[in-house]
């Protein structure tokens, strides 16, 4: 069966496009979501099944290229050989997920995420502990707590571009042996590490002492993009052929990149961004309070 990080990652882009404050998407008249339709009204009335701020994860897509993304997402369903390339695929094309990390990383995989998942495991296991030892000797009026917390491995740029070109490379190499329907090729690429942050670097041949006013402000994200990365827009870019679509998911959002449009793109990033990692506590915490059950029977 095909892993949950998979389907997690699909639904979360999902999400995005076919829900409206968290609530899915109604057709004014009919009432019915975009999966209650049949195809054919899908199509006909697409528009009205779609959050229409979504257009801002939409980097280098026409509108028929938006059309099309949005109904490859709807009708995509996984791999029924679950170890096997694609991880999703519809009409004529497929969906191939992976995470990339800032971390450094081995043989055995990224140190980011090898440590989260022992750190997680911990807290499962002691946390199943704690709930049955508070439940056998309850405290009442008293909150009781328990926290744990992990630091971040050492993280940086250098290390995402290797495990993004190295993994990027494994699934193309996938891609070579896949005799499935390619036509529409998109790799989904997953950012969860939450470490690197990026500032755009506005001040570069910034002349001491000179002033600029407010001719232009300085974008800031406290989450790595993709879509200001150049090294790595280039790097993609080269495979534009084969893969039509990227989708970048990180921490809150996602970017959906016509890979043909880059050099479009490019010409709209006139700095570089600086990429820098970010010191980051995760943390834990479990609460209990007991209060006693009143079991007696009141009256007049």
């Amino acid at each position: 069966m095909r892993g949950e990080k998979e389907q997690n990652c699909l639904d979360f882009i999902k999400h995005g496009i076919f829900t409206n404050d968290g609530k899915p998407i109604l057709h004014p008249v009919t009432g019915k979501t975009y999966i209650e339709v049949e195809d054919s009204e899908f199509l006909r009335e697409q528009t009205w099944f779609i959050n229409s701020k979504c257009c801002k994860n939409y980097f280098g897509l026409l509108e028929e290229e938006r059309s099309e993304i949005e109904q490859v997402l709807r009708l995509a369903e996984p791999n029924i050989k679950a170890s096997e390339f694609p991880d999703f695929i519809f009409g004529n094309g497929f969906i191939e997920h992976f995470q990339v990390s800032s971390s450094k990383t081995t043989r055995k995989g990224a140190e980011h995420i090898k440590e989260m998942k022992h750190f997680d495991s911990k807290v499962n296991q002691e946390t199943e502990g704690l709930k049955q030892a508070w439940s056998e000797m309850p405290s009442y009026g008293e909150v009781r707590s328990k926290h744990w917390s992990i630091d971040n491995q050492e993280h940086s740029h250098s290390f995402l571009i290797k495990s993004f070109k190295d993994s990027w490379k494994n699934h193309i190499e996938s891609l070579n042996k896949y005799v499935g329907k390619k036509n529409i090729g998109i790799f989904m690429l997953e950012y969860s590490d939450y470490a690197l942050c990026m500032c755009e670097n506005v001040y570069k041949n910034w002349i001491d002492g000179m002033s600029q006013g407010d001719l232009r402000g300085q974008e800031k994200f406290q989450c790595y993009r993709l879509t200001r990365d150049k090294v790595l827009l280039d790097f993609i870019y080269q495979y534009k052929d084969r893969i039509k679509y990227v989708i970048f998911v990180y921490w809150d959002g996602f970017e959906i990149i016509r890979l043909e449009n880059i050099p479009y793109l490019l010409k709209l990033i006139p700095w570089e961004y600086v990429v820098s990692p970010m010191t980051v506590k995760n943390v834990s915490s479990l609460y209990n309070v007991s209060a006693p059950i009143n079991s007696g029977i009141t009256g007049k």
